[in-house]
């Protein structure tokens, strides 16, 4: 059996024994759990990056941001060499950037503090053109078509069905049948947490969702 939306849906019909169990039901029940997950956990499967540039004399991106973002993990400027720098820990918050930086563009100095919200804007215009490396975490699509994929590989497939199952018990209202499922969840969770995570896991990492061990 295909590892697809329809191919999910057939499993979870056979798994939970109800052959009149709605496709909508069961598509938004695995979506809600495939975003459910990436939203809270940062994860190299939904990772990405974008080479962009500031124009000299300008303060904000070239080019527009992705469309997929959700949120920047991190900021290089990659050329010229000369200018070649980590921008990451200069990042302001939106409200704080305009309190410190009420006339950006018009400041002297480095392309050091910046902020976002629709595009990058910086505190200073820049002497020269520069190229800008862009790391941010993306939004997962949605599964919608028959033969759409999930983001989440087929070796975590149980993870995907046993969230996906949780949710059609609760909306069944069978809430001691869906809770069976629970740490079996937090089991595949974590490892898939560990697994794809993207940073080097440690023993002190708080998985969302996983069970707690003494």
């Amino acid at each position: 059996m295909s590892y697809d939306l329809l191919g999910l849906r057939t499993k979870l019909t056979t798994q939970i024994g109800d052959p009149n169990l709605d496709s909508t039901v069961m598509t938004d029940a695995l979506n809600y759990t495939q975003q459910s997950i990436f939203n809270t956990i940062d994860l190299t499967l939904n990772s990405a990056t974008q080479t962009n540039a500031v124009a000299a004399g300008a303060n904000t991106l070239t080019d527009a941001l992705p469309t997929t973002l959700q949120r920047i993990t991190s900021l290089y400027i990659t050329s010229p060499s000369a200018l070649a720098v980590n921008l990451t820990d200069y990042f302001i918050p939106i409200k704080d950037f305009r309190d410190n930086f009420p006339d950006a563009g018009n400041y002297s100095g480095n392309l050091q503090w910046w902020s976002y919200l629709t595009s990058v804007e910086f505190a200073v215009d820049a002497t020269e053109a520069v190229v800008v490396k862009i790391d941010y975490i993306k939004s997962v699509p949605l599964l919608s078509a028959t033969t759409d994929v999930p983001v989440i590989p087929e070796s975590f497939e149980e993870l995907l069905m046993l969230g996906a199952k949780t949710r059609i018990y609760e909306q069944k209202e069978d809430f001691d049948y869906a809770s069976q499922f629970s740490n079996r969840y937090a089991d595949l969770l974590e490892a898939f947490a560990t697994r794809y995570s993207t940073r080097q896991v440690d023993n002190q990492m708080v998985i969302p969702g996983a069970r707690s061990r003494v």
